[in-house]
Parts: C-alpha cells; sequence; structure tokens
C-alpha cells in the first residue's frame, strides 16, 4: 500500500464530541432562556428528532438525488422548533440552534490528537474532512492554530459524508488518488464505509470499544487511539523504507 495522505474527520476523532459534551451545550440552553424542563430531557427529544436529518441527508444508492443539502445549523433550528412544541415550551429554536454551533466550535482535543497531527504532517499530506458546518469548524481550527493541506466541511462541499464525492473531493484538493488516501474517523458508517466505497483505505477509531457492524465495509486497521494509528503507520514506514 502507498500512502500519500492522511485525511482525517474532525469530531470524536481529534476532538470530543461526546454526550457529556452536548449535555453542557443543552444546560446553557436551558440556563439562558429560562427553560423549566432538565436539560437531559431536552436533549433526548431534541435528538430523537434531529436523527431523522442525519437518516435521509444522503441518498448513497444515488447521490445526486440527495435531498437539497442544508447545513447542521438549519436542520438543527427545526428540530428545535419541532421540540419546543411537542414539549409546548415558549423558547428562542434559532438562539438554541446558534448555541449548538458555537458548542461545536469550542469542542476540546483528545490527548493523541495533535502529536499525531504532527506525526502525519511530517510525512504525509494531511488534511480534515468532516461532516460540519463552516461556523463550528473554521473557528475551531484557528483557535487551535491547525495547520493543514486542505479542508473540507460538508457545507464546503454541499454534501455529506458517506457520499463518495465528498471523499473524492477532498482527495482532489491534495492531488492525491483515493487510493494513496488514508481516512481516519469514528464511524463506521459515515467514515469507514464512505472511505472503502471512494477507494480509500480506512482506519476506525474506535475510542469507546464498540462493536463493528459487519454489515457495513470493514476498516483496513481499528484502533483504540491515534497513538496506535502512529504505530501502525511508523512500522508500515520502516518495513518499505
Amino acid at each position: 500500500m502507498t500512502i500519500k495522505a492522511v485525511i482525517l474527520d474532525v469530531y470524536n476523532t481529534l476532538f470530543r464530541n461526546d454526550l457529556a459534551c452536548w449535555l453542557d451545550t443543552f444546560k446553557a440552553i436551558c440556563d439562558s432562556q429560562g427553560l423549566a424542563v432538565a436539560p437531559e430531557d431536552l436533549y433526548a427529544h431534541w435528538k430523537s428528532i434531529e436523527v431523522r436529518f442525519r437518516q435521509s441527508r444522503t441518498n448513497l444508492d444515488s447521490p445526486e438525488q440527495s435531498p437539497p443539502f442544508s447545513t447542521y445549523q438549519a436542520a438543527w433550528r427545526s428540530a428545535f422548533v419541532d421540540t419546543f412544541a411537542n414539549l409546548d415550551i415558549r423558547a428562542d429554536a434559532d438562539a438554541a440552534a446558534q448555541a449548538s454551533v458555537d458548542g461545536l466550535a469550542a469542542r476540546q482535543p483528545f490527548d493523541d490528537a495533535f502529536p499525531f497531527l504532527e506525526y502525519a504532517a511530517s510525512r504525509y499530506k494531511v488534511a480534515l474532512l468532516t461532516n460540519a458546518d463552516n461556523a463550528s469548524i473554521l473557528p475551531l481550527v484557528e483557535r487551535h492554530n491547525l495547520t493543514v493541506d486542505a479542508l473540507l466541511t460538508s457545507e464546503m462541499a454541499r454534501a455529506y459524508k458517506p457520499d463518495t464525492r465528498v471523499f473524492h473531493a477532498i482527495a482532489e484538493k491534495l492531488g492525491v488518488s483515493p487510493s494513496e488516501s488514508l481516512y481516519v474517523g469514528d464511524t463506521l458508517f459515515d467514515d469507514v464505509h464512505g472511505a472503502k466505497l471512494a477507494g480509500m483505505y480506512a482506519a476506525w477509531i474506535n475510542r469507546a470499544s464498540a462493536d463493528r457492524d459487519t454489515t457495513l465495509i470493514a476498516p483496513d486497521h481499528e484502533v483504540a487511539g491515534l497513538d496506535e494509528l502512529a504505530d501502525i503507520l511508523r512500522a508500515w514506514r520502516e518495513a518499505n523504507d
């Protein structure tokens, strides 16, 4: 295998984005708007609506027939409108959606994120490819002074992973072929399955020791963290130098 580029997902790969992060955001929403509902309950109801957007936004069999593109902020606002109506709560859906976008822009990195990026950048072209709005990713990249060879968000691409067109677009921006690219992400469907369909190598960052969905294309590597992936890349380079 010849790898010239390492392309990484952002959330739950480089930066934390777990339930605790979201509950902090929803607590801030409840506190700022004086909502008489527990953040956990508001989040659970909102998430049950928001997930429908994720399930329907991409037609994997015919990506060009996917629904019209919507940003997360627009989709989240719609989910908040329905959530507040269902719970009979008078609240500001626009402000809640903005708080959710801002929350993503303030996520904290995993301990292994920056050391891995430094290692990868010394040996490969490095890019970020993420399902996220520009308003979340661009401030995050600026805040942490991340330097990469290419960056592509779903908003820039007007499409979401696992749409293969997104993976092909980032490879083109890097000037490499998909077969020369390793994609690194935390989700089996959006990241691994999508990357493999696009002709890339794929590494699954399985920090939570989750079971693998065997109905999806298997990753080339499954690791518990980025340190482990760096060791794999070092061993591969030593074997091929």
